[in-house]
C-alpha cells in the first residue's frame, strides 16, 4: 500500500503549494492537503481530522513562515493533532517547513513538541519526507488518555481518563485567554454522555501550575479504563490540565498540555 502525505499550508501561496505538491509526489508519495483557515471561533481545522488519520496517510506535513504560526494557529494546530493522534492510536510523524527552524521549534507547544523542523531549502528534505512517511507508526503511549471533541454549535469537548486502572476523582482544567469550563460528565469512553451524575462536584476552582493559572472543575467519581470524564470549554484554552483528584491532597498529580 502506497503511503500519502497530507499538506497544511498555514499561508494561502498557491505558487509555495505547489511546488511542495510537485515535491513530494515526485517521490512516489501521494499528496492531499489544505489552505489553513485561522478561524478558532469555528473550528475549521476539525474538518481534516478523518483525511490526517486515514489509514494510508503517513505524514503530517505543515508549511508557512515562522510569523505565520501565531498562538491562535499553533492552538488550533495543537487541537488537531490531539485528535489525529486520538483517532490513529498512533503518533503520526509531523514534520514543520518554516524559513527559521530553530526559532520556530523553541516555541512549539506539548502537542508539536516531537515535531521535525526544517527549511524548504534542505538539501536531504525529500529523502527525509520519504522516510518517515513509510516508517511503521508507533502506538500512542502516555499515562493518560485525551481525546478532542468537536460539535457543531455546541462547543468544544475535551475527553480525558486513565489507559489503564482507575483514577479515583478527576479533575480537568482550562488555562490562558480567558478560558473556562462550563459543564462536566461522565460516561463511556469514546461517547459525550447525554446525562451524567457526578459525586461532590467543584466548580470553578482557581489552579496555579506551571505559571498558568487554570479554570477547574473536579469530582470523586471514580473512572476506569473503559470510562472518561468530558468537559465543555468556553473560550480558546491556551493550556489543558487533567488528571486524577484527591480532594484532601496537598498538590494535585496531574498532567498539562501548552497549546499555544
Amino acid at each position: 500500500m502506497s503511503k500519502s502525505v497530507w499538506i497544511s499550508m498555514i499561508k494561502k501561496d498557491e505558487a509555495a503549494a505547489q511546488a511542495v505538491y510537485k515535491m513530494v509526489s515526485g517521490y512516489g508519495l501521494g499528496v492531499s492537503g489544505h489552505f489553513w483557515k485561522d478561524d478558532p471561533e469555528n473550528m475549521q481545522w476539525a474538518g481534516a481530522v478523518s483525511e490526517i488519520a486515514a489509514k494510508t496517510n503517513g505524514l503530517w506535513l505543515i508549511v508557512g513562515d515562522t510569523g505565520n504560526f501565531t498562538p491562535s494557529v499553533l492552538r488550533d494546530l495543537s487541537l488537531l493533532a490531539l485528535s489525529v493522534q486520538a483517532q490513529k492510536a498512533a503518533q503520526l510523524p509531523v514534520m514543520i517547513l518554516t524559513d527559521k527552524p530553530e526559532s520556530l521549534k523553541e516555541k512549539l507547544p506539548t502537542p508539536l513538541a516531537d515535531a521535525l523542523v526544517f527549511s524548504p531549502d534542505n538539501p536531504a528534505l525529500g529523502a527525509k519526507i520519504t522516510a518517515k512517511a513509510n516508517l511503521p507508526l508507533k502506538p500512542v503511549s502516555r499515562p493518560y488518555r485525551l481525546n478532542i471533541h468537536v460539535m457543531p454549535k455546541i462547543g468544544l469537548w475535551i475527553e480525558a481518563g486513565p489507559p489503564t486502572g482507575t483514577w479515583e476523582g478527576i479533575i480537568v482544567g482550562a488555562g490562558g485567554n480567558g478560558a473556562a469550563i462550563d459543564a462536566m460528565g461522565i460516561g463511556p469512553a469514546g461517547r459525550i454522555p447525554e446525562k451524567s451524575v457526578l459525586e461532590y462536584p467543584m466548580r470553578d476552582m482557581t489552579l496555579a501550575l506551571a505559571d498558568l493559572e487554570f479554570n477547574a472543575w473536579a469530582a470523586q467519581n471514580h473512572v476506569s479504563e473503559t470510562e472518561s470524564v468530558y468537559v465543555r470549554i468556553k473560550g480558546q484554552p491556551g493550556a489543558l490540565l487533567f488528571g486524577p483528584f484527591a480532594p484532601d491532597a496537598d498538590e494535585p498529580d496531574v498532567y498539562t498540555l501548552t497549546l499555544e
